[in-house]
């Protein structure tokens, strides 16, 4: 190389390097030197172009370098690059000639700190919950024994084994519906999400069971993908996940109307124990019995109670016409003593009563003298009157004399007040009234008033016309 590129204070005279070969020789020697490299550093200025390539720049707290990663690797990564994200890149340092600058093209990229998949994870976590899968209110109940269950699984996995054991050990009648699927590695997310959808168009499964054995988070990682919590969210029939063991959580839990930790627990949850079941009902048995006897025995009782309290019913009836008899004497007598009494009070009131005619004339002597009364105090009315109105007149006129000689009076006065503030009794002393004809305002200032000023000067008789020819203090 140290004949390709000679740094020195040569002659002017020496070859120069176009900047095309400048630019391409310092290319190869990154690529003879500097075939692959890990570089850490914190990203910004993220984007994917339309292309579908992703660019961004991988700075330290002094230096930053441009950084590609075409499609087909950014395709691979588990999760989304975001600024401020911590990475450590892997690839190829070359010289971009188009604009003399230095990149590096990743081909591999890792987080520093998490892992790939447990960022991949948050993100997803976080961006579904926004959508509202996560919510409580939207998760169903499962029914009590469904007849028949659907289940999605690896076909020939230990997870379908302990479910279908404990499935028929519990309930042997329960119907299962096995839809294989692949759990784990490629291909494994899309399956399992169109098992689900399978299921739900079969419509015969009560609930669906979707669940592998344990393992790490990679083998796990088909349950924690957008496609599989979709076509659980969509599901309208309800879902138990049963993914890994008891300490795994996957995004399926999450969405899934019920989370078992185990398959095993799954399998346990969804149906009852037939032989609990018959348990109970031979418990609920025995209790129905020993409460229909306590009843029973009550009603007994209260049955033997009445029959040595009730008598013979021919006594009773003997009895109750007795007392009907007694009661219709009673009556008869009460009867014939209130019509006594109404005859009693007839002959009364006619004895009380007068004659018609005798009314008459006591009423049209009542009014007779009714009207002499009336006439006699409507006379009497009318001359009281007539004096208390005489006596108000003449009050009336007095105090209308009285009240006008005031008011004369007073007007006297004003008159006088006003006649003594007159202007005219001031020009009856000799003083006059000075005014400009300029503006027509009273003059009370001789420096208000410019010489030559004509000014106008009322006298109690007459106007005069002057000019002002000096101004004296």
């Amino acid at each position: 190389m140290d004949e390709q590129l000679v740094m020195g204070f040569g002659p002017r005279s020496a070859r120069a390097l176009s900047v095309t070969q400048l630019v391409r020789l310092i290319s190869e020697t990154l690529e003879d030197h500097l075939d692959r490299v890990w570089v850490a550093g914190e990203v910004s200025n993220g984007r994917l172009a339309a292309s579908g390539h992703f660019y961004f720049t991988l700075k330290d707290d002094r230096s930053s370098i441009s950084v590609v990663m075409f499609r087909s690797d950014y395709q691979r990564l588990r999760f989304q690059i975001k600024d401020g994200m911590a990475l450590m890149v892997r690839g190829r340092v070359n010289m971009f000639e188009a604009r003399g600058s230095l990149q590096i093209v990743a081909d591999e990229i890792e987080p520093r700190g998490l892992g790939a998949l447990q960022i991949a994870f948050e993100q997803l976590k976080k961006r579904l919950a926004a959508d509202g899968m996560f919510e409580r209110t939207r998760k169903r109940t499962l029914p009590f024994l469904p007849r028949t269950i659907g289940i999605v699984t690896a076909r020939r996995g230990a997870g379908l084994r302990d479910i279908v054991h404990v499935l028929l050990e519990r309930f042997p009648n329960v119907h299962l519906l096995v839809r294989a699927a692949k759990v784990q590695g490629d291909g494994a997310a899309w399956e399992i999400a169109e098992a689900i959808a399978d299921l739900n168009e079969d419509a015969r499964a009560e609930v669906i069971i979707v669940g592998r054995g344990g393992g790490s988070l990679e083998d796990l990682w088909a349950f924690n993908q957008e496609i599989v919590a979709r076509a659980i969210f969509n599901s309208r029939i309800p879902i138990i996940s049963a993914v890994g063991h008891e300490i795994d959580y996957t995004i399926a839990d999450f969405v899934a109307d019920v989370r078992a930790p185990t398959p095993t627990a799954a399998a346990q949850m969804v149906v009852p124990s037939i032989v609990e079941l018959r348990e109970q009902i031979a418990m609920t048995h025995a209790a129905l019995i020993a409460r229909m006897k306590r009843e029973l025995g009550g009603w007994r009782e209260t049955v033997d109670d009445l029959a040595v309290r009730v008598r013979n019913p021919a006594a009773l009836a003997a009895r109750a016409r007795a007392d009907l008899a007694d009661s219709g004497d009673a009556l008869r007598d009460a009867l014939r003593n209130r019509i006594d009494r109404a005859r009693r009070t007839v002959r009364e009131l006619l004895l009380r009563l007068r004659t018609p005619a005798a009314e008459i004339r006591e009423l049209r002597h009542q009014l007779a003298q009714g009207s002499l009364s009336l006439a006699h105090g409507a006379g009497r009315l009318v001359r009281e009157r007539r004096v208390r109105l005489a006596t108000f007149s003449d009050r009336l006129n007095a105090a209308a004399v009285a009240g006008l000689v005031q008011r004369r009076h007073r007007l006297g006065e004003l008159a006088a007040r006003l006649d003594s503030l007159s202007p005219l009794r001031v020009l009856e002393r000799g003083y006059a009234v000075v005014s400009s004809t300029r503006d027509a305002r009273v003059v009370v200032d001789a420096f208000s008033v410019e010489v030559g000023d004509e000014l106008q000067i009322r006298l109690l008789r007459g106007r005069l016309r002057a000019r002002t020819v000096a101004r004296e203090t």
